[in-house]
């Protein structure tokens, strides 16, 4: 071997070396969390409350699919974990951000509502989108797609939100080597397009994945299997510097890192111990905490809150089947939805009027026809009671006539998505909205529609016609949109 090689060695030796030093100089012990939750089934994910007695994570303990799981740290023991049944789906729930004292989180899924496409070897693929739910008097309430701005037919996964940014991973599908952390804005209530961290955060030809930001603001914390690491994927941290550039990061060093696998690590805020994953070789991924040999005073804990309260939802979930691609700012390319309505209500998009229409009601056959050949349409006399989801009887016509035409179209699938006026709050017309959609699902299964035709959705007040409250405009915004799928 040649002295420039063992130079070369030497020099990576030495500055791992100097890397643990400086971030473990203080001491830790790493240790396990204790079996009740750590398991053979792989536990990932954490995400702590701001008083680092609540922790989320996420598990394949009795599922061969990923669940959300909570633990409460009671007179100084993790409790036993409990799955959170009202956030997961019947299919991957994963990578937890728990805002504050549980006021909303923040998870990535791929269960039905995420985007479906069509892979290049024919078989439909399923992305993983970053999903939103918000604590109502104790309750999650249904969770909701962040903006199209940032679920993408690409994988989202590893949320984390400090201050306006939101922080996240993204990756192709079925190439996670190729993982990349994006940070997104968030000004207002409003989300924008994310882009990725600049070397040296995100290096080509490596794959770095889970960022969090420390809680004093000062470092970005990530895993990464970039060369010089210890073992496959290791933690290192960066300097976040005034201008917002990042320091060359830096190796966590061997007390953390090892042979095996360490990633999604987390600092509670309340003493800055951390909290990651590790996969020693030949097992599943644990838990583990490394904790200051001695902490006298542990320092109060920071606040990272946004400016915000929340963060809007795009949409609550449910299957949307062979939707259109989006462009690569995330914007769904939806072709435009024509509106049909009674004789009785102003038309929202103006429809060429038969000079000699047959003794049929022409609205009932306007809907066949254009289900039939524009494959979308869109209805506002399809009405409900008053911050309800029960129909009124005088719904039910356009509702047969929905009926009617998937009884003769056997082949073919609908979405039926609700929209509600801009009045009222945000998350409760999200939930409205989606539980109309499933009021005329309920109603096509009674008439003898097999419910796998049929998939729900609801945007709630996302996606106003008009940009009013006044009477007019509010009918114009309440209606129930029909996406044919075929």
């Amino acid at each position: 071997m040649s002295i420039l090689r063992i130079f070369f060695f030497l020099s990576i030796a030495f500055t791992r070396f100097l890397y643990s030093q400086e971030i473990l100089k203080e001491g830790y012990k790493v240790f396990p969390l204790p079996k009740n939750i750590n398991t053979n089934n792989q536990e990932f994910g954490p995400s702590l409350t701001s008083d680092g007695k609540t922790l989320y994570f996420y598990s394949k303990r009795g599922s061969e699919y990923t669940d959300l799981y909570k633990s409460k740290l009671i007179n100084g023991q993790w409790s036993n974990p409990i799955s959170v049944d009202s956030l997961n789906s019947p299919y991957d729930d994963q990578s937890p951000y728990v805002y504050g004292q549980e006021q909303f989180i923040i998870f990535s899924s791929n269960r039905d509502g995420s985007l479906e496409f069509r892979l290049p070897n024919g078989q439909l693929g399923v992305s993983r989108d970053l999903y939103y739910s918000e604590n109502i008097n104790g309750r999650w309430s249904q969770p909701a797609t962040l903006s199209d701005r940032i679920n993408s037919e690409e994988m989202e996964e590893n949320p984390y939100l400090h201050g306006n940014d939101l922080f996240f991973t993204r990756y192709p599908f079925g190439d996670p080597n190729s993982a990349k952390i994006y940070k997104a804005p968030l000004i207002g209530n409003n989300l924008y397009s994310a882009e990725p961290l600049p070397s040296p955060i995100n290096l080509p030809g490596t794959s770095n994945f889970a960022a969090v930001v420390s809680p004093d603001g000062k470092y970005l914390y990530f895993s990464s299997n970039r060369p010089g690491g210890y073992g496959g994927y290791d933690l290192y941290r960066s300097k976040i510097n005034s201008d917002g550039s990042y320091s060359a990061p830096e190796n966590l060093g061997p007390e953390i890192n090892t042979a095996g696998n360490e990633a999604y690590l987390i600092v509670n805020p309340t003493d800055n111990s951390l909290l990651f994953c590790r996969k020693n070789p030949n097992e599943s991924y644990d838990l583990y905490a490394a904790i200051k040999d001695e902490v006298e005073n542990p320092p109060e804990p920071v606040s990272n809150e946004p400016k915000v309260a929340r963060i809007p939802p795009s949409k609550p979930i449910k299957k949307i089947p062979d939707v259109k691609a989006k462009s690569n700012l995330g914007i769904k390319l939806e072709p435009e939805i024509p509106t049909i309505q009674s004789d009785t209500k102003p038309p929202l998009l103006s429809m060429e009027e038969d000079k000699n229409p047959p003794m049929k009601n022409p609205v009932i056959e306007s809907i066949a026809e254009t289900l039939r050949v524009k494959k979308k349409l869109s209805l506002n006399n399809i009405n409900f009671e008053q911050n309800s989801s029960d129909l009124k009887s005088e719904s039910l016509p356009v509702l047969d006539a929905i009926r009617d035409f998937l009884m003769e179209y056997t082949e073919n699938r609908i979405k039926v998505t609700g929209h509600t006026d801009l009045t009222g709050d945000l998350v409760f017309n999200v939930q409205l909205s989606w539980d109309r959609a499933e009021a005329v699902k309920k109603y096509l299964i009674s008439k003898g529609i097999k419910p796998y035709r049929i998939h729900t959705d609801g945007k709630g007040s996302t996606q106003p016609l008009v940009n009013g409250t006044d009477p007019e405009s509010n009918k114009a915004n309440r209606r129930t949109e029909f996406t044919l799928i075929d």
